[in-house]
């Protein structure tokens, strides 16, 4: 079976990259040759990431605008792409370029028959300070120690998932533990996961606003509340 595609472009004061990034999810799904949609969510951007987003809309029917009224951090898009998506393969691309989604694209048959959803570690991780490779790596031995998920070396690039995975399952983070949240989530309640590798490429313009202070510490908040609900079996 041959499942439609969503995919949703995350995007905060992106008007630099964004036009790029959906022309290249477009060209990918095009040639993919299944049906799709592309939800471009602006995450309360102060520049001309909404006006952008509005051109792409008007240039394909495939194309949809998304607006939050204000900033409500990483995460928030991802959880607006899951509501909204109406095909049957949920996936996220960031519109800063530090993916190649040809490579992402070439993975969605696995979810055909074969997965329930896919995880990508990523090649390397260029531009990379030492305090983001420090941060990093600190987040996936916590969530290795926190949630046994030890078999899964890297699983913070890349998700891919089954549509129906998301039927009853409650998301309680909207921040950027929400993708490890469900991953803990879908391997608690047996659905089939398989490890795929891809590049990351260096972002071309602009900075990550993933490893501000705040997001830092919500982040870490969310992992041990969903940690201590999960230990008393409160998750559901």
């Amino acid at each position: 079976m041959e499942r439609s595609v969503s995919c949703t472009i995350l995007a905060f004061n992106e008007e630099e990259t964004l036009d790029e990034a959906v022309t290249e999810v477009h060209g990918a799904l095009t040639d993919l040759g299944r049906p799709f949609e592309i939800l471009v969510v602006d995450d309360g951007s102060t520049d001309r990431t909404a006006d952008v987003g509005r051109q792409l809309e008007a240039r394909w029917p495939e194309v949809r605008l998304i607006r939050h009224g204000k900033n409500l951090g990483p995460g928030s898009a991802i959880l607006t792409g899951i509501r909204n998506a109406s095909k049957d393969v949920i996936c996220f691309h960031p519109a800063d370029g530090q993916v190649d989604f040809r490579e992402v694209a070439s993975f969605i048959p696995l979810l055909d028959d074969d997965a329930d959803l896919l995880i990508g570690s990523r090649s390397g991780r260029p531009g990379y300070t030492l305090f983001r490779r420090f941060a990093s790596q600190t987040y996936i031995t916590l969530t290795h120690t926190l949630f046994g998920l030890r078999e899964y070396d890297d699983f913070n690039f890349i998700y891919l998932y089954r549509r129906e995975i998301f039927d009853g399952m409650p998301i309680d983070s909207d921040g950027i533990f929400m993708c490890t949240e469900i991953l803990v989530r879908a391997v608690d309640r047996g659905y089939r996961v398989q490890r795929i590798s891809a590049e990351c490429k260096p972002r071309k313009v602009g900075l990550t606003k993933a490893f501000r202070r705040p997001v830092i510490q919500k982040t870490f908040r969310d992992m041990f509340g969903f940690w201590w609900k999960r230990r008393s079996g409160k998750t559901d």
